[in-house]
């Protein structure tokens, strides 16, 4: 499945909603975590492509609200790394690939929003580390699009530079994301980003 967005369809934070499949085999109390990386961030001073740190939100809980074949999810924090979306540079050679995860969250979870101030401290974030250190299992969920500043530089629609550049017009990957859940046996199956709503799928 692909679909096309507008920029603006992903300046501002998704509502996430997770497959009725997956919702129906999770603990009602459980707390989510969603963490969005941009994997292609362009080198600088001769170093390799970095990732950045999109997003990482904390207090996700599953409603009632169902989207066609899915739960909303809904927290009110907006840390500790707020949202930033994506903007690939219209220079770039590659479209960006963006990869957005929901981890269970541990209450044992040690982050403050002190420990995201600035683009510094996202540049080169680790997930398999972040994974880690926090204890925490396989991704439960997960999306993956595509974001090329150059289809949004030859077709202009006023959208401001966000994130990492300018411009930009996301869509959903046609390949599956294999990270560590799928590593675990499960495997990562895309979702679309929908007028705002960010489906997150096995």
């Amino acid at each position: 499945m692909t679909h096309s967005n507008e920029l603006s369809e992903t300046a501002t934070q998704p509502q996430l909603a997770l497959s009725n499949e997956i919702a129906a085999t999770t603990d009602a109390d459980a707390t989510f975590m969603f963490v969005m990386l941009d994997l292609d961030v362009p080198p600088q001073n001769g170093t390799q492509r970095r990732v950045l740190l999109h997003a990482l939100n904390t207090g996700f809980k599953l409603t009632s609200q169902t989207v066609g074949t899915a739960r909303l999810l809904v927290s009110s924090a907006k840390g500790p790394a707020a949202y930033i979306g994506p903007g690939p540079p219209a220079t770039d050679t590659i479209a960006h690939r963006y990869v957005q995860l929901l981890f269970e969250q541990p209450a044992t979870l040690r982050l403050s929003d002190s420990d995201f101030t600035s683009i510094t401290n996202r540049i080169g974030f680790d997930v398999q580390n972040f994974i880690a250190t926090e204890r925490l299992s396989a991704p439960i969920a997960g999306n993956f699009i595509t974001v090329d500043g150059r289809a949004e530089a030859a077709t202009p629609s006023g959208a401001t530079p966000t994130g990492t550049g300018t411009g930009g017009r996301p869509t959903s990957s046609p390949e599956p994301f294999t990270g560590a859940a799928a590593r675990s046996g499960k495997h990562l199956a895309l979702a679309a980003v929908l007028g705002g709503l960010a489906v997150l799928a096995i």
